[in-house]
């Protein structure tokens, strides 16, 4: 980050992602040179994390300050008792989001915000990035629980784990006691699933689903070189894997499926993005996985692989996806299937009860991704004020964070068939109309231009199914 306080520079940050744009710096890889001011960036341009347009950034004085106090008891001993109130439970992105939705909907109704957690408002998917651009994990953190809270007149529950849904009294059971509801919003997110393995050495393995998760990574390997492993190559996984790279660690990632993003990318691309690491010194082994791990009276960690092939460093990061986090719900006796059964106002099967984010499942499909929950904030928010909003469910084009080998995908169903384009680019066809597609290197700067094609008719070149 360059300093130009005296060129009166400004900084701008992605509310989709937590992306800074610098105008000192600009975006050279994205066509904007240095000093490039904000207003002058053209509208077709895009966050190099993201993929949203400029409209998504505010200036990062205004993301950041430290707002005045507001007429709500942002952090309260007494639990909040007014019956006409909407309790939010859970502090991530998603929790926050809605609380900012229905603010914006209705200036005046009591708002109630229950996390297990300190609560801080941070882009979640800075985890991923925060370490090869030298960002501390107080640093990724746009405002402070409380400062959050003040900011949209919201009661703060935190530190406050959420036990219990009692829909026949409308009240949500806590370990403080009991807070009454008039509308329910549920924001609880996905949990990392766990690896299961034979050896002594699998306390060590560490998952990274939080800013606390995050502190604790950061504290074990910063200041140092480590030699990590990383299991699972799917989008976490490999995020994960270019950003610690970056940030100087010697990086070995396993997947057991025939390549890394199977769920998203075609095998070309795939290899694509594998060639790319391997040539910043990443180890990527595919069809395999971890057998088994022990712990060395040197304190290093040894595995053994599927494949027979064996690993020793200082540290493991399970990153085999995500699970909506749903034992709330069901406890309480919501319909949940693959995730929390919402309809397109995002009410569950109690029509009190709303749902958002991670944990929800929109016309059988699960959307963890920033700007689906962003939408769904905004569906709930105008729903709650009285308004007819509904979300559709609409994909959005995912920019993965891979700067050794940029990515962007535009996810496909299980219908049509890849066909390569041309160096860089994949097409996803539904018999003759452009539906998908994956875009890799330097191709993903037609990301734009790709969107504005879908669904047309478009000619085709060879196959590549598979």
């Amino acid at each position: 980050m360059t300093d130009d306080n005296a060129a009166g520079f400004r900084q701008y940050i992605c509310l989709v992602c937590g992306y800074i744009y610098d105008e000192a710096d600009g975006d050279p890889d994205g066509g904007l040179p240095p000093g490039t001011r904000y207003e002058d960036i053209p509208d077709d341009w895009v966050c190099p994390d993201c993929g949203v347009s400029k409209a998504d950034f505010v200036p990062l004085e205004e993301a950041t300050k430290t707002p005045a106090p507001a007429a709500a008891n942002h952090r309260s001993r007494a639990l909040p008792t007014d019956p006409s109130q909407v309790v939010i439970i859970g502090g991530g992105m998603a929790g926050w989001a809605a609380a900012e939705a229905i603010r914006r909907e209705d200036p005046h109704r009591a708002v109630v915000l229950i996390t297990a957690d300190a609560g801080h408002h941070y882009p979640k998917p800075r985890l991923s990035s925060a370490a090869g651009e030298g960002l501390s994990p107080d640093e990724i953190i746009l405002r402070k629980a409380t400062e959050q809270a003040a900011k949209h007149g919201v009661a703060l529950l935190s530190h406050t784990r959420a036990l219990r849904i009692d829909r026949s009294r409308q009240r949500v059971i806590t370990a403080r006691g009991g807070v009454p509801y008039h509308r329910l919003v549920i924001a609880m997110g996905a949990e990392q699933r766990r690896l299961s393995l034979a050896g002594n050495g699998d306390e060590p393995i560490r998952t990274i689903n939080s800013l606390e998760d995050y502190r604790a990574l950061r504290s074990e390997i910063d200041g140092r070189k480590s030699s990590i492993l990383i299991v699972g190559g799917g989008l976490i996984g490999s995020e994960f894997a270019n950003d610690l790279t970056v940030a100087g660690h010697q990086i070995t990632l396993v997947e057991r499926g025939e390549h890394l993003l199977s769920a998203l990318l075609p095998a070309a691309a795939a290899h694509s993005l594998e060639s790319g690491f391997t040539e910043n010194g990443v180890i990527v082994y595919t069809r395999d996985s971890l057998q088994s791990l022990t712990s060395g009276s040197d304190g290093k960690l040894k595995a053994i692989l599927t494949n027979g092939g064996t690993w020793e460093g200082d540290l493991v990061i399970s990153a085999l996806g995500l699970e909506p986090n749903t034992h709330l719900a069901r406890q309480a006796g919501l319909e949940a299937r693959q995730g929390l059964v919402v309809d397109d106002q995002m009410r569950t099967s109690d029509r009190y009860i709303f749902a958002l984010g991670d944990c929800v499942e929109h016309r059988g499909v699960i959307r963890p991704y920033v700007r689906a929950l962003r939408r769904q904030a905004s569906v709930i928010g105008a729903t709650l004020a009285g308004g007819t909003a509904g979300y559709d469910g609409t994909p959005d084009t995912i920019i993965i964070k891979t700067s050794l080998h940029p990515v962007a995908v535009y996810p496909v169903s299980l219908q049509g068939e890849w066909v390569a384009a041309h160096e860089g680019r994949w097409n996803y066809y539904i018999g003759d109309r452009l539906t998908g597609f994956a875009l890799t290197g330097r191709a993903v700067a037609e990301t734009k231009r790709v969107e504005k094609e879908l669904g047309q008719p478009a000619s085709r070149s060879a196959n590549i199914n598979g």
